[in-house]
């Protein structure tokens, strides 16, 4: 189900929580199978209409954002449309999309979780270390969901998340934003991280200015 509609100035965010079986969001989809399935691989074609990641993420962007042309990915993957701007994420049963008519947009979902920190050490700087211990894992996640949002507005060659992806210091609350810079020599790029928690879940995005 549209969990949450976060709507800004110059772009839109859907949420979805997928309660759904597959075969209960393939009918829901099914007026926008062919634009869905445009250009994927038809050996993919029926594993992707079973998967209810792609399903809800598709719903989103052509029922909700009501696309009118197929998407596509670029030479890096990323997924691209003709004339407006999109981002797409998922974590377990929920996914999230960002659409806007003029701006580069990304964002990123995902759900808390304690093992988090085991992998710390390959994303996290030593300058980022600037939390209570008590509450790394809500941290520790959010550094990560931030990162993944700047890679995916970087998205042109491989990034060093530890040393090419910066978080600058911030206090967490239910909803805020700080700042990110990407180091990826020789260029630096500053850009604005904004963010909400969603109960177990956090999601971060970035909208142009």
């Amino acid at each position: 189900m549209l969990y949450r509609v976060i709507n800004t100035a110059y772009a839109t965010i859907y949420v979805w929580h997928i309660t759904e079986t597959s075969s209960e969001l393939s009918a829901l989809l099914s007026p926008y199978k062919e634009l869905a399935l445009f250009d994927i691989e038809e050996t993919q074609k029926t594993k992707l209409w079973h998967h209810t990641h792609f399903l809800s993420t598709r719903l989103m962007l052509y029922k909700y954002a009501k696309l009118h042309a197929p998407i596509f990915k670029d030479e890096f993957g990323k997924p691209m449309h003709e004339g407006r701007r999109i981002s797409i994420t998922h974590s377990n049963n929920y996914a999230a999309v960002i659409v806007s008519d003029k701006k580069q947009v990304a964002l990123d979902l995902e759900k808390i979780d304690p093992r988090i920190i085991r992998v710390a050490h390959k994303f996290l700087h030593s300058e980022e270390n600037f939390f209570n211990p008590l509450e790394q894992e809500i941290y520790l996640t959010l550094i990560w969901s931030a990162k993944e949002t700047m890679y995916k507005l970087y998205s042109r060659n491989e990034v060093i998340f530890k040393d090419e992806l910066r978080i600058s210091p911030f206090k967490y609350q239910e909803q805020g934003s700080f700042r990110g810079d990407i180091l990826k020599s020789p260029e630096i790029f500053n850009v604005t991280i904004e963010y909400l928690s969603l109960g177990d879940y956090i999601l971060t995005w970035h909208i142009q200015n």
